[in-house]
């Protein structure tokens, strides 16, 4: 009887190569989606987030929509939201709103959304710690002002409007309050 393989694995998502000892870029897709109770981010069983190789040749958003379709999710809209130096590595984060599953992939779980602050560095520099959850927070900050300015991203979170209304985007509030 042939070894037959414990789990059949799909292809790599990319197939950039990955090393510690140079600085690379990498491609971060926070999935979420509305529930009745509040937002939801559908994470990787393995990783607070979903890490990606990021090629030259791609698109960065064609990569996050490759993987929404390989977890079987459905995009309503992907957006870049912020980037950050980490451990030698240049992080884009791309946030995907999507719809709710009907049925979760075995690959992903489902963890309620909480209020975070903000990681706040100076006026010279980034914060020496950002948690997932405040990379959260602030695509959501992104995306509260972004229905409100871009017709396009009004249009496709038309359903996620009032849940992002509790999402007061702070764009200045770091450098203190405004004089007069």
């Amino acid at each position: 009887m042939p070894d037959e393989p414990i789990v059949e694995l799909a292809p790599p998502l990319t197939d950039v190569a990955w090393s510690e000892s140079f600085v690379s870029q990498s491609l971060e897709a926070l999935f979420v989606c509305l529930g009745l109770d509040g937002a939801h981010h559908l994470r990787p069983i393995h990783a607070p987030t979903l890490r990606l190789g990021w090629g030259p040749d791609r698109d960065p958003g064609a990569i996050v929509l490759d993987a929404a379709a390989r977890y079987g999710l459905t995009p309503l809209l992907v957006h870049s939201t912020s980037w950050r130096h980490q451990q030698g590595r240049l992080i884009l984060t791309y946030v995907a709103a999507v719809a709710a599953p009907d049925r979760l992939s075995e690959y992903l779980t489902d963890e309620p959304v909480t209020r975070a602050d903000l990681a706040r560095g100076d006026a010279l520099g980034p914060p020496a710690d950002i948690d997932v959850a405040q990379v959260v927070e602030h695509a959501f900050r992104h995306l509260a002002w972004l229905v409100k300015d871009d017709a396009v991203v009004g249009d496709a979170l038309e359903d996620w409007t009032a849940f992002l209304d509790r999402y007061e985007p702070e764009p200045f509030r770091a450098f203190g309050p405004s004089a007069g």
